[in-house]
């Protein structure tokens, strides 16, 4: 088995806070294309921890964002977890920030699924499991790193996902008993429910053959080349491919290991009422599957955004409040 370089630490600040930067480099065959490959498997983690905590008394937050965005879209959460004496890290899922295939660091899925296309590689329920097992194996390569450069040696550990990102957190979570704690926002950790739910109900009519043809003929007005056209009917396609629950899906789909979650280790949700992707009844249901799981339905929260009341950011530093209250110094 290939082991991981680490290289660092440099010197990082975000939301007026210092921390360490490292860069991993941990070989994965994700596709079996050396660029893409190569592209995938090296990203950085960002490590704050707390001024003042013993490093063996610090509680840790690894946290993820959602599918292509970039760790900085997590960074206000820095203070939070500082300020109530917790160490914040947060690393690159693939296909977000600097391990992504575009480096557009905007958080679109799309235009990296254009780019899968300019390479030739498909997207498909293989390399849903392929990036849920390489970040569960990043998880424990990043627990290594600040177990030995930082000291932080604390079993108090919580994964805190944000949308795809809570799916990335879950997987590692309940199939290899990674963290004590699983917080997930804007998602929940059933696979094959997220996705069928974020999947529009024309998309079979969509990625036919004759949708294809539409979309061949709108790429003649959009220029030579994969398109963010042929972007979105290769996303589209995965996530009708991931919704139907094949054998692959299954093998990825966190709730397949939900019995491994012991008894002591919780499980918490925070959704919006007006998320059009991820529905709050499934969030729900999800939980109730859980010894101890909870899903909390914010009113006129959507998917990061809001009709009315407090935004995103603020609802996501309140549950990391209330949730880790008792790991507060």
């Amino acid at each position: 088995m290939n082991t991981a370089a680490i290289y660092g630490p440099d010197p990082i600040h975000l939301e007026g806070r210092t921390g360490s930067r490292y860069w991993v480099h941990h070989d994965y065959e994700f596709t079996g294309n050396a660029e893409v490959d190569a592209r995938l498997s090296g990203y950085p983690v960002a490590v704050f921890q707390p001024v003042g905590r013993e490093a063996s008394d610090t509680p840790i937050v690894i946290s993820l964002q959602g599918i292509a965005a970039p760790y900085q879209f997590n960074s206000f959460i820095i203070p939070t977890l500082l300020d109530m004496g917790i160490c914040c890290v947060l690393f690159d899922s693939p296909l977000g920030g600097e391990r992504s295939l575009t480096r557009t660091f905007k958080g679109d899925a799309l235009i990296e699924a254009q780019a899968f296309r300019k390479y030739g590689v498909p997207l498909s329920t293989k390399l849903v499991l392929a990036m849920m097992e390489a970040v569960a194996r990043d998880f424990d390569t990043i627990i290594r790193l600040i177990q030995e450069r930082h000291g932080l040696v604390n079993d108090r550990i919580a994964l805190l996902g944000a949308s795809w990102g809570t799916l990335l957190s879950s997987y590692a979570f309940m199939r290899f008993g990674i963290g004590s704690c699983l917080l997930g926002t804007i998602g929940h950790a059933d696979l094959v429910g997220f996705t069928g739910s974020y999947t529009p109900f024309i998309t079979p009519l969509l990625i036919s053959p004759l949708g294809r043809m539409i979309g061949k003929v709108a790429n003649v007005f959009l220029g030579p080349g994969p398109t963010i056209v042929d972007g979105a009917l290769d996303f589209l396609s995965v996530l009708q491919a991931v919704s139907k629950g094949d054998n692959l899906t299954q093998q990825a789909n966190p709730m397949t290991y939900r019995h491994l979650v012991e008894k002591h280790r919780r499980v918490r949700f925070l959704v919006g009422e007006n998320d059009p992707l991820v529905k709050p009844a499934a969030a729900i249901a999800c939980a109730k599957l859980f010894p101890d799981g909870e899903a909390y339905v914010v009113p006129g929260l959507g998917h990061g955004n809001r009709s009315f009341g407090p935004d995103f950011v603020e609802h996501v530093r309140h549950f990391i409040g209330t949730q880790l209250g008792d790991w507060k110094w």
